[in-house]
């Protein structure tokens, strides 16, 4: 017999031993987005070439998934959520209620060459707040990013920078965009390779003016706070810096007035983030206990972006965030705060021969009443069986209704973990299960 063949390289099966822990995480961070006002948002899986070609680059419209459909018309499955996002305000811009704050969790697809971490389809999960240029919104974008990971039960420190502050650095500098993409690209990788490593390679890609600034500005030590005032003292006093300074001194004054002090959030100059769509602050968030797995949630202010991908249609200031769902599940496992689970369901009821199985789904319905969830098993086999079952899925209990227990008018139940057992009256058992 052939051999069955598995998904294609860079796609995933999820069994629920993964799936439910993962959906257990994601639903962790909705509750968090959802106390803070956020509308859940989905979009199709399947866009119109024409709605995200052109928006990504040279190299990103590469990696777009696209073919021809049925009807002869030339789609694509989408790249992220960003672009769905800007074509939903574009089109329902007379029905949104603005600030418009969403949440969408989805998959996306891109057609690269699949590596360890690397797939061509993954889950996103972004949040976004569109129509708000307040530091207001940017900050509660940090305080629900430090939210979700304290709910997570992790520690976890959000670094914080201002596109603007680097924009002044190349202005200081005299460097064209391209140039100073190269340079900014170079400073990001401060946090892995070191200060000096950086420097070095500056110093070999733009010369010795150039490092020297650079020094001085990575050198800058302090509080937050202390940081934001002596970069001035290295920049200078121009439009761009001046705009930056201000944002992020409003932001963490913000903050701190909330109770997201240092230990939570701070400043730090060498956050680039790769994307050249940001105009204004921008987010990183590492564990602390994991902090060489890489930023598990980023984002920042994209002004002009929302324009861009509605072709002018809408004009609107954006903020927003993205979870790493991946890397983040995977941090989590390292740091044993994920509960391996293979099922939902708490309660197993035994299936005795001769007995109407209409008791066992009566019964199993009233656990389901009470919002526990509960299953029957469906042939009356024996009882080693049916325990094995439920041991190998993690149920915790078994609950018996056989002849004895029907005369009672009682049900017998058996903790799996202790091998405890006795004979309840159904009511205490599942009010003792709720508490």
């Amino acid at each position: 017999m052939a051999k069955t063949k598995g998904p294609m390289s860079g796609f995933r099966d999820f069994l629920a031993s993964e799936l439910i822990p993962r959906q257990r995480m994601i639903e962790t961070i909705k509750k968090v987005y959802e106390s803070y006002g956020f509308l859940p948002l989905d979009t199709p899986a399947i866009e119109r070439f024409e709605t995200l070609t052109g928006k990504y680059g040279e190299e990103g419209e590469k990696l777009i998934y696209q073919f021809e459909d049925h009807g002869g018309r030339k789609v694509a499955l989408r790249y992220d959520l960003t672009v769905p996002l800007a074509r939903v305000v574009a089109q329902y811009k007379d029905d949104l209620v603005l600030p418009y704050k969403r949440y969408q969790v989805g998959n996306v697809w891109r057609g690269e060459s699949p590596q360890t971490g690397r797939y061509r389809e993954f889950l996103q999960f972004d949040a976004d707040i569109v129509g708000a240029k307040s530091a207001l919104s940017d900050s509660e974008i940090v305080m629900m990013m430090a939210d979700a990971m304290q709910a997570l039960g992790v520690g976890a420190l959000i670094s914080v920078n201002n596109r603007r502050i680097l924009d002044a650095l190349s202005e200081k500098l005299g460097l064209d965009s391209d140039a100073s993409r190269k340079l900014f690209l170079i400073i990001d990788k401060t946090s892995k390779l070191g200060k000096d490593k950086v420097l070095e390679e500056i110093k070999i890609e733009f010369g010795d003016k150039v490092s020297e600034l650079v020094l001085q500005f990575l050198s800058i030590s302090g509080s937050s706070e202390e940081k934001i005032d002596k970069i001035r003292e290295v920049l200078g006093s121009s439009v761009a810096l001046l705009e930056g300074i201000s944002n992020l001194g409003e932001v963490f004054s913000i903050l701190k007035k909330s109770g997201y002090g240092e230990n939570l959030v701070v400043f730090d100059p060498t956050i680039v983030r790769g994307l050249d769509y940001y105009t204004g602050i921008i987010y990183e968030t590492y564990l602390l206990d994991l902090p060489e797995i890489g930023s598990v949630c980023s984002g920042g202010r994209f002004d002009k972006l929302i324009s861009l991908l509605s072709d002018g249609k809408v004009d609107l200031p954006a903020v927003g965030t993205s979870v790493g769902v991946d890397r983040l599940f995977s941090a989590l496992e390292k740091l044993g705060k994920v509960e391996k689970v293979k099922t939902n369901s708490k309660v197993l009821v035994v299936n005795f021969p001769g007995i109407d199985p209409s008791n066992y789904s009566l019964l199993s319905k009233k656990f389901r009443a009470a919002g526990i969830a509960a299953e029957v098993y469906y042939d009356s086999s024996k009882l080693d069986k049916q325990f094995k079952y439920a041991d190998s899925l993690g149920i915790p209990w078994v609950v018996m209704f056989g002849e004895e227990e029907i005369k009672k008018g009682l049900i017998k139940v058996k903790d799996l973990e202790t091998g405890d057992q006795k004979l309840v009256n159904l009511e205490d058992f599942i009010s003792s299960l709720k508490n």
